[in-house]
């Protein structure tokens, strides 16, 4: 008898559940899709960068960065000049400094790229067309023009500036391994 009892019960859940489920697809299979009706480019609410401050913030931010990237064109500059005695030293010492100039003259070479990008970054920035000479949006085509090529440049010329840093930071450190000096045993 209770075979019986539990047997249905369970018959009776199953069933239960088959229900809910073709019921919940039905639901779905006949739920009205939403219209979406095409709507022409002067009707409803602009959107929130329509009045251009989008454009406004993205001037100033990269005002701001080309400042940065000027500062770290003259680290790098100033990194070189002070290598550059570091291995007039240990030429000095007699040490082999060859793959420090290759080394060297790679990453200067380099940094003049990135200079030369920066400065076209640079210039098209200051032409500032589009906006005013305050970030002041005037013509949003134009300026999204400028804003590209200023952005391109810009990305360019941190590449170039960061991979040379890369580069030349593993031939000095592989230099530095290959002439540390002996290390003596210890003697008991």
């Amino acid at each position: 008898m209770k075979a019986i009892n539990f047997a249905s019960k369970l018959m009776m859940k199953v069933a239960a559940l088959v229900t809910l489920c073709s019921l919940a697809l039905a639901g779905i299979a006949f739920a009205p899709a939403p219209a979406y009706a095409a709507t022409s480019a002067d009707e409803g609410a602009p959107g929130p960068f329509a009045d251009g401050s989008g454009l406004e913030f993205i001037c100033r931010e990269q005002r701001r960065v080309l400042e940065g990237q000027q500062d770290r064109l003259n680290l790098a500059n100033d990194i070189a000049a002070k290598t550059q005695t570091w291995i007039t030293e240990q030429k000095s010492k007699g040490k082999d400094v060859s793959a420090l100039e290759a080394a060297l003259s790679a990453y200067k070479s380099a940094i003049a790229s990135a200079q030369a990008r920066h400065d076209e970054a640079q210039s098209n920035f200051s032409a500032q067309a589009g906006f005013d000479g305050n970030c002041k949006l005037t013509d949003r085509d134009q300026a999204k023009t400028t804003l590209r090529t200023v952005g391109d440049a810009l990305r360019e010329a941190h590449r170039l500036i960061a991979d040379a840093n890369r580069e030349f930071r593993r031939a000095v450190q592989d230099w530095r391994r290959a002439n540390r000096p002996a290390t003596p045993t210890a003697t008991p």
